[in-house]
Parts: C-alpha cells; structure tokens; sequence
C-alpha cells in the first residue's frame, strides 16, 4: 500500500472494505493527505485555518470579510471523485485522479442521501479535531466549539452541483442551524435555479475572461460549458434577491490574468454582491509539473490590489477588504452590502 503505515493502514483496510467505489491507489492517497472519506463519494479535511485558528495563530479571510468562526467550520464535498474542470492551478488532487461514471465497478455506486452524508460529515470533523483536545496550545473552550461546526464550505473538491440531491443537502445542514458557503463552477445553472433552498452564500468561480481562456486554463471535460457558466451568471441576479452571491476569482500569472474588460463584463451581468480577487496558490496539485506552474505564478499582494482597482472602477463596485496572508481583496457591490457583509454569519 506505498507510504500508507500504521493508524493509517488500519484506516485504509477499514475504507476499502466497506467502499468499492473509490480505487485503492485513490483512497490510499486521499488518506495520506489527510482526508476523512464518508460514505461512498463524501468527504472532510482539517482546513489548514482552522487548525491556525484554533492555535491562536490567525484567522481565514472568511473571518475577516463575513465574521465567520474559522475554528468552527466544516470543509467538505459531496463529490469526491467528480468533477467536470481541470483547472491548471487547482491545489487539489482530481484533474489528475478524478472518475467518470463509467470507470466504477457495475452497480457498486449509488447516489446516498443527504441526512446520511451530513451526519457523516459532522462526525468526520469531530474525528478531525479530536487531536486538538490535548493540545496545550488550544483552549478548552475553542475545542469544544470546534467540535460543534456552525459553518459549512461546500469546496474541498469536485463539483458539488454534480450531486444530484444538493438541495437536500443544504436543507440538512440548515435544520442543524449551520450556516452553508457553497462554491460551484457555474456548470449547472438549471440545478442551482431550480433549488428550493439556496445557500447562505453561493460562490460562482469566475476564472477565465473568455471562452478561449476557459478552454486552455479550465480545460472542461466536454462542448459546452463554457455556454452554461454564462447562464449561470445570467441567473445570477435573480438568485442574489434570494441569498447572498460571490463571484470568486483565482489569477495565474500568464494563465488567465489578462482581459480584465472579460472579468468586467461577467461581474455587470452577474452583479454579485461581493467579487474576491485572489491569486493562485503554488501548492498541492498545482506543482504538478505537467500543469507548467512555478511558484512565480502566484501573483502578489501588490498585483491583486492594483488588479482589484482596475476591477472596481470598470464596474463601479467598491474595494472592500484585504487578507494579505491569502492573496485576495474584496470587492461590495455598493455601501448598502458593504455595511451588512458580516452580519448573516456572526456569533
């Protein structure tokens, strides 16, 4: 089993007898990096700011532009081993690992409920933190409420429009009093459309200028979806009356960093409550050799700014906040999103 010793071994043997769905040299790998799978295509990881967090050693830039609690969020995915982008800078492992349906074993996959895939993923993450509790670090008081999430990032990996129940599962973690941030593609306008209950903050990932860009940057998996990521900002606008909306950008140095009118134009017909304007980080999958990256491709603190600038006077929005050890500035819409930004997620 490669690299895979001891507690981890005996995970691994735990994982693979019970779920067929997932490879053996996948699962093997998602162990080592630490995630807790459940369920045959769910999963939780320890965001690395919350682990800061609960050390006393900073705070995500979900925390400072919205006021989230960063030790009390859950970082998870419906969609393991799915998604339907290959972006050459995503940290994670799937353009390289990610499944088709036709790659499972016949009949051993099947679609699990929402109820199931939340109670596991709330168990996860109090297995996750459960190595805090004796850290002389943190205090007793943060690890208690770190076992207790409050908060939800829909985000680790894959597309989670593509887990046809999603509705249910944001409906799951509501009645549990959670507040959700779900992160999509923009691939599935119709599903996001039709959702009786939407998330607390719906993220759209804007990361291309245009559809030359999208092709040899995104790299999607199949015709098309570039023409449904622009129905999804079309709709954007009537979900914004409903929840709170992002249009979330990852820069790459000479990827897609050019065009801003592109970036302008989308962020009009989308009018979002907030643009995030953040570099790319050269880290996980992105070092993958075979993506062409380096850690100059990240941009600076510097350059985000100045690009944010551009940003907000092409569109008349208003540069917001800052979190310089993430490489991203936020922009509001106007004063009015400005002044209510971080009350939805307040203790």
């Amino acid at each position: 089993m490669g690299r895979t010793r001891g507690r981890d071994s005996c995970y691994f043997k735990k994982l693979s007898a019970g779920n067929k769905c997932i490879p053996d040299s996948l699962l093997e790998a998602l162990i080592r990096q630490r995630y807790q799978v459940v369920g045959k295509h769910s999963a939780a990881k320890l965001c690395g700011w919350a682990g800061k967090c609960l050390c006393d050693s900073g705070d995500c830039y979900k925390s400072k532009f919205y006021g989230i609690a960063t030790h009390r969020c859950l970082q998870c995915t419906p969609v393991l081993m799915f998604c339907n982008h290959s972006c050459v800078f995503c940290w994670r492992m799937m353009p390289e690992t990610k499944l088709g349906a036709g790659d499972l074993p016949p009949g051993a996959f099947e679609w699990e409920k929402p109820e199931k895939i939340v109670d596991g993923l709330i168990a996860a993450q109090k297995t996750i933190v459960s190595g805090f509790g004796g850290n002389e670090k943190v205090s007793r008081k943060k690890y208690l409420e770190a076992c207790e999430p409050k908060h939800v990032a829909i985000s680790l990996t894959g597309e989670p429009a593509m887990y046809p129940h999603l509705d249910g599962l944001i409906e799951e973690f509501h009645k549990r009093k959670m507040t959700t941030f779900l992160v999509t593609n923009g691939t599935f306008p119709e599903r996001i459309a039709k959702m009786r209950t939407l998330p607390t903050q719906l993220y759209v990932s804007m990361v291309a200028p245009n559809e030359e860009v999208y092709k040899t940057a995104i790299r999607p998996v199949s015709e098309g979806l570039w023409k449904k990521y622009c129905e999804m900002l079309q709709i954007m606008p009537e979900l914004g009356k409903r929840t709170r909306t992002v249009l979330r950008m990852t820069l790459a140095r000479g990827v897609n960093d050019s065009d801003l009118e592109g970036y302008a134009s989308q962020i009009k017909t989308a009018q979002p409550h907030y643009v995030e304007v953040k570099s790319m980080v050269f880290v996980g999958g992105a070092r993958q050799p075979s993506r062409g990256l380096s850690l100059s491709s990240m941009l600076t603190m510097d350059e985000i700014g100045e690009i944010a600038k551009k940003l907000a006077k092409m569109t008349g929005y208003l540069v917001s906040d800052r979190h310089a050890p993430s490489r991203i500035v936020l922009l509001c819409k106007n004063v009015e999103v400005e002044k209510n930004r971080r009350i939805v997620f307040a203790d």
